[in-house]
């Protein structure tokens, strides 16, 4: 950014009052704006930082500035994303969220059933607890649902580590790991 006296016309340069009054000022001025920047940043769960506190409160879920900040902004989300009418889209969305994945949801309302399929990841989603707490938040209390895993055989899988299987996406890992 350049300084503030070079916003001013070319004459005021040969004054050196007005000279030490921007260089005083300046410093003043530019902590305002970051300031500024950094308050509308928290506007945004995606950038806020210390403001995401105040979401939590707004949206009544708890308070927890030791858990690491991305984790604090999906909860925000899902709950945001889980306000208004319960739908297969809506928990889909939610699900997505928590699992980092693609996610199929299946309705059997004769049954008053959902189950819910992690599509693009091998094995449990590691947020799995707080993706059960954020469903029984939207979900109609009638409504039961089960969680449907993919796994594979234990040989396939024994070379590789659960974080090396989860960089995967379900199609990778059935084109390159399991063929």
């Amino acid at each position: 950014m350049k300084p503030l006296i070079a916003r001013y016309p070319d004459f005021y340069e040969g004054s050196p009052e007005f000279k030490d009054l921007q260089s005083a000022i300046e410093p003043e001025i530019l902590a305002l704006w970051s300031a500024r920047d950094s308050l509308l940043a928290q506007l945004n769960v995606e950038t806020a930082s210390w403001g995401l506190k105040y979401w939590e409160q707004t949206l009544g879920i708890p308070v927890e500035e030791s858990k690491d900040m991305s984790y604090r902004r999906t909860r925000i989300q899902s709950k945001i994303r889980g306000a208004g009418v319960t739908t297969v889209a809506l928990i889909k969305n939610v699900a997505e969220s928590f699992s980092n994945g693609a996610v199929d949801v299946a309705e059997y309302p004769n049954l008053f059933k959902l189950e819910i399929s992690f599509v693009s990841r091998v094995g449990v989603p590691p947020n799995i607890d707080d993706l059960t707490m954020a469903l029984k938040e939207i979900l109609p209390a009638h409504l039961a649902w089960d969680y449907v895993y993919i796994f594979r055989t234990y040989d396939q899988l024994t070379p590789y580590t659960y974080d090396q299987l989860g960089a995967y996406t379900y199609d990778q890992l059935r084109n390159e790991v399991l063929s």
